[in-house]
């Protein structure tokens, strides 16, 4: 999920690729939206979106689907520096924070438990 059109697909054809299956969100609330009417096993989340940010879903996210799996990305944002978001995100469950540009191999690899 990623409020820019441009790394939502990026990120899409790469997981699609790797054998995934990719449901796609352009804000934290669609996210939720969707959350509620099919469960996922992962999901790789923009920490810095409009309505919903990354951390408010993370928030929730541990609440309503505590054995979720989520990844971060991030190439900063207004509120907080780049280190703060990734702590906090990491504090609250976030598995890994890449940082935009990431390498789209070591998500995929994030995501399988691997190494790129």
């Amino acid at each position: 999920m990623d409020d820019i059109l441009m790394v939502r697909e990026s990120l899409s054809i790469a997981l699609e690729s790797a054998g995934f299956s990719v449901a796609v969100a352009s804000n934290g609330r669609e996210a939720l939206e969707r959350l509620a009417e099919e469960p996922f096993d992962v999901l790789v989340t923009d920490m810095w979106m409009p309505e919903v940010d990354g951390l408010k879903l993370l928030k929730e996210i541990r609440g309503r689907f505590p054995g979720m799996r989520v990844f971060g990305v991030t190439g900063g944002g207004p509120r907080l520096t780049i280190e703060a978001m990734t702590s906090l995100a990491e504090i609250w469950g976030a598995e890994k924070v890449f940082l935009k540009p990431f390498d789209e191999d070591e998500l995929v690899a994030a995501i399988r438990g691997t190494r790129a």
